[in-house]
């Protein structure tokens, strides 16, 4: 494995952002060391289940994210506390808050809300899910939680972005925190269908199937051929002709799926993550060296490690491996894609990537995770890392239909409905 140097990124609001050199440190540092506190198991909730589904949370809760209004993580799902009648179309985690997206299009938020991440209008922490502050009118279809700051796309196709936005990452051309949602300065006649955030970065895929980026550049994860920041969006350098489908924000690196099946990626690539077979860092897409006949139907992003699930329901992973978090038996990192190490007859349907950890969805709906476990984000019962994938523990008579974990994060979080 190679070896970085580097420190960290001191914030001008005191946090202290990981350099893509710093977060493999960080993470044994931080991840493998640090105390338990607020993060013990608590036992599964037996709250009541709607037909159309409720979500349920695990891992660390220090700040809320788990939503079931404490701070005391849980090594098992516990039940959200949504407001009574909300029915949640998809999910996602962030550094220390949760988003989800409501059948009516609105946006809630929990967690952590130092930068004003949760779209409230204030930095006070919520302990269960509150209503963001979208502008009334507006219909959200799909959102996205990075480090501390958040984004969504509206139906009209513009993208709004809300909190920590010392880097430019909220793309509305200002470095100022925000704690409503903001536009994001698009070009004109762009129709945005997809977003992806990160530490402190911004991902955007248009219905033209282009990618937009915004906010630290420092490993080029804007991918524009440049390690310039940027406060409003600039066009990833894509292939000539090349037609994205899927985005995914990593650490300090993007991911890509094409029309055609590829995967492209760029940034940082000290320990592998754009799987092209090197450890050289990119500011332009490059090519991810599958197996001869892999065929990519969905990527996710981790903080070091990305993975690729295939029309066949396998899982391939690459990029940072010290918690296990390949799925293939070992601690070794990988510069290609290799085999997740998935249970006889699992075919997966859905992937995520957290962390230091994974998540995959089976389609008997069941969810496997594997990696770095120490506040309990495997979901499994237990704080003991793991190298293969476990089963999550999910209340009898459920089954999940979504999850969501994320690179900055340490928890996960899951859509279930009852058998």
């Amino acid at each position: 494995m190679k070896a970085q140097t580097g420190g960290l990124m001191a914030g001008r609001h005191g946090r202290r952002w990981p350099g893509a050199a710093g977060l493999a440190v960080q993470l044994v540092a931080v991840l493998a060391v640090a105390a338990m506190a607020g993060s013990g198991a608590a036992a599964a909730t037996s709250a009541a289940v709607s037909a159309s589904g409720s979500l349920r949370a695990w891992g660390d809760d220090r700040h809320g994210q788990l939503g079931d209004g404490t701070t005391t993580g849980s090594d098992t799902p516990v039940a959200v506390r949504l407001p009574a009648g909300t029915t949640v179309i998809a999910v996602r985690a962030g550094g220390k808050y949760s988003l989800a997206l409501t059948s009516a299009g609105r946006v809630l938020g929990w967690g952590g809300n130092f930068s004003g991440q949760l779209g409230v209008g204030t930095t006070a922490d919520r302990h269960t899910p509150v209503p963001v502050k979208v502008p009334r009118g507006i219909r959200v279809i799909a959102v996205s939680a990075g480090g501390a700051h958040s984004l969504a796309v509206t139906a009209a196709g513009r993208v709004l972005a809300w909190g920590d936005n010392e880097y430019g990452q909220l793309g509305d051309g200002t470095t100022k925190d925000r704690h409503v949602p903001v536009r994001v300065k698009l070009p004109a006649g762009t129709r945005a269908v997809a977003v992806g955030a990160s530490y402190n970065y911004s991902l955007a895929l248009t219905a033209a199937g282009q990618v937009w980026a915004w906010g630290h550049n420092g490993s080029g994860q804007l991918g524009d051929g440049t390690r310039a920041d940027s406060h409003v969006p600039v066009r990833v350098k894509l292939p000539r002709g090349t037609k994205v489908t899927a985005i995914a924000a990593g650490g300090f690196d993007g991911l890509v799926l094409t029309a055609a099946g590829r995967v492209l990626a760029w940034g940082d690539n000290g320990f592998g993550q754009l799987g092209n077979g090197t450890r050289h860092t990119s500011t332009i897409p490059v090519r991810v060296r599958f197996p001869a006949g892999t065929k990519v139907t969905a990527v996710g992003a981790g903080s070091l490690h990305n993975l690729a699930l295939t029309s066949a329901g396998r899982v391939l992973a690459w990029g940072y491996n010290a918690f296990g978090q390949l799925g293939n038996g070992s601690a070794t990192g990988s510069d290609t894609p290799v085999r997740v190490h998935l249970p006889p007859r699992a075919t997966v349907v859905a992937v995520s990537a957290g962390g230091g950890f994974s998540l995959a969805l089976t389609a008997a709906g069941r969810i496997l995770t594997w990696g770095h476990n120490q506040f309990g984000q495997l979901g499994n019962g237990t704080m003991a890392s793991s190298d293969t994938p476990v089963r999550v523990t999910i209340p009898a008579g459920l089954f999940a239909s979504a999850l969501a974990a994320g690179p900055t994060t340490r928890h996960s979080l899951a859509i279930v409905h009852r058998a």
